[in-house]
């Protein structure tokens, strides 16, 4: 039996004084796609920000319970926040390139880690990443060029190959298709499915279909609390709770 990758128990967040999630428990598998779904202003968010500690700099905000990846607590003393994110990497909701080029929008983690030693291999790990990220034939002879200049699909699969250049065990992604066309977002689909080989996966969606479509393991969040957590499958068939049917059934939410 596969060890989760994260163990996440007895999870509460504040904002302050605002209790936005109780008692999350919720066990993430390696190389699984895990969707988290509910409506605007539930947790979702806020939760993914927590596996990667993104929730740190606010002000007032504060953990209460444990959050394990591969047995470590991600909140002790000894791990610091910058060795988790290189772990646990993160696409955001907007594609949000650096105003730099395309090859040292991908070269920044990298550079700033020290992951390589000299140009030859640096272009080796870019060339890689961008291959990983679908996006290598489209920019292989335009590396230079501003990556604002992109499309915003192509500034989106340019945030992932920054994220895979550092190469993390687990990529979060916050809603990533939500600024794309029709088709930037079913290449992002596709590219979800070729990377949950290799890497471990969790993503927000406001897309019912979208976590239908892409998820392994499901799980509906309702104002701060995970209603429900199953097998995609099982989630989108047979929901064990009447808020999960009535969410899933459009009567909700």
């Amino acid at each position: 039996m596969e060890q989760p990758v994260f163990d996440i128990v007895n999870l509460d967040f504040y904002y302050g004084q605002m209790h936005a999630l109780k008692k999350i428990n919720m066990q993430i598998m390696p190389r699984q796609v895990t969707a988290l779904i509910g409506p605007s202003g539930c947790g979702k968010s806020t939760f993914l920000r927590c596996l990667n500690r993104m929730n740190d700099t606010i002000q007032g905000a504060h953990v209460e319970g444990k959050i394990l990846l591969a047995g470590k607590d991600i909140y002790s003393l000894s791990m610091h926040p910058t060795q988790l994110r290189q772990k646990v990497g993160m696409v955001f909701q907007k594609p949000n390139p650096f105003p730099q080029s395309i090859y040292d929008n991908v070269a920044f983690g990298p550079r700033v880690l020290g992951l390589t030693q000299d140009k030859a291999s640096l272009d080796v790990l870019i060339e890689k990443s961008l291959r990983q990220a679908a996006l290598w034939e489209e920019v292989k002879d335009s590396l230079h060029q501003n990556a604002l200049e992109l499309s915003l699909g192509e500034q989106q699969r340019l945030c992932l190959a920054r994220v895979l250049a550092v190469e993390p065990e687990v990529i979060l992604m916050d809603e990533p298709a939500s600024a794309l066309d029709p088709i930037a977002t079913l290449r992002l689909e596709e590219l979800i499915a070729e990377l949950k080989v290799a890497y471990t996966i969790v993503i927000v969606t406001h897309n019912m279909q979208q976590a239908a479509r892409v998820s392994d393991w499901t799980g509906l969040f309702w104002l701060g609390e995970l209603i429900e957590f199953s097998d995609t499958k099982a989630m989108f068939t047979r929901p064990q709770k009447k808020i999960s049917e009535d969410y899933l059934t459009g009567k909700m939410g």
